[in-house]
């Protein structure tokens, strides 16, 4: 049974296995970045936001971050709103991946997308990341 093009498979002998690869990735790197933090090392500067004072469309994800561990939301949203989607994509993400790849659970696939529809996709993730800078840009964090 399809719905939006998902369907549960079992993952095929030899197949890579992106649950394990990309959850592995999204596992150290949350990781790491919570033990920069804990340990109190320098938070990277914004280059463009530095030389021209005007944010890139990352500005606000390590202050928003440090907002998200705390369980203030709504004031990591207002430092990126599109970083607290992400950020939330990726555990949901890691959840899952972590379910499938210890449980040898089937996996959840989309069925290929048509020329328009990925094309749709692409555009949709572009106009999510310019609404966002504009939103940064208008909010001068």
């Amino acid at each position: 049974m399809s719905i939006f093009g998902l369907h549960w498979r079992p993952l095929i002998p030899g197949e890579r296995d992106p649950e394990l690869i990309w959850g592995s990735v999204l596992a150290a790197s949350g990781l790491i970045v919570l033990g920069w933090l804990d340990l109190g090392l320098p938070t990277p500067l914004c280059p463009l936001h530095a030389l021209t004072g005007i944010p890139c469309p990352t500005c606000g994800m390590t202050r928003g971050l440090g907002c998200l561990l705390q369980g203030q939301i709504e004031e990591a949203l207002l430092f990126n709103p599109l970083m607290v989607v992400a950020l939330l994509s990726a555990l949901l993400y890691l959840l899952y991946a972590g379910v499938v790849v210890i449980g040898r659970r089937p996996r959840l696939r989309w069925e290929p997308l048509s020329r328009t529809a990925a094309i749709c996709v692409r555009i949709g993730v572009v106009l999510l990341i310019a609404v966002n800078w504009i939103y940064l840009m208008c909010a001068k964090i």
